[in-house]
């Protein structure tokens, strides 16, 4: 028998893995069953965005990533993540205020604050060129 938590960690690590090894749609539906079990866990929805997003279903990334933010705004690395897929859609001040939200809210993470203010600065100097 599962205990929840056990259950929740195993699968979440299991559809990391299948994302690392570009098997983005079988992580997706290890995902959905982590959501059935564990629905406010905001790790399992940053991570189904990224599978999302790796197969270019861009609309269920931002919804997965805004349940994310949702349930911890603070939660940096998925705000890395919408700078990322606003650049990809060529929405560079939408990327520009997501990096920075990352930046802010990495604050206690020095190494991602400054590698975030980059991208953020990065992507400013898009705005208006497309």
């Amino acid at each position: 028998m599962w205990i929840e938590g056990e259950f929740v960690s195993d699968k979440l690590q299991e559809g990391i893995e299948l994302i690392h090894q570009v098997e983005n749609e079988k992580a997706i539906e290890i995902f959905k069953k982590v959501v059935d079990v564990d629905p406010k866990n905001p790790e399992v929805y940053r991570h189904l965005g990224l599978a999302y997003f790796n197969i270019g279903k861009y609309s269920k990334a931002l919804e997965s990533w805004n349940r994310c933010l949702d349930l911890d705004p603070q939660h940096h690395q998925t705000w890395w993540n919408l700078g990322q897929l606003h650049e990809v859609l060529s929405d560079f001040e939408k990327a520009s205020y997501a990096y920075t939200k990352a930046a802010t809210a990495a604050h206690d993470v020095l190494e991602k604050v400054s590698r975030y203010e980059e991208w953020a600065k990065k992507t400013k100097r898009k705005i208006g060129k497309t």
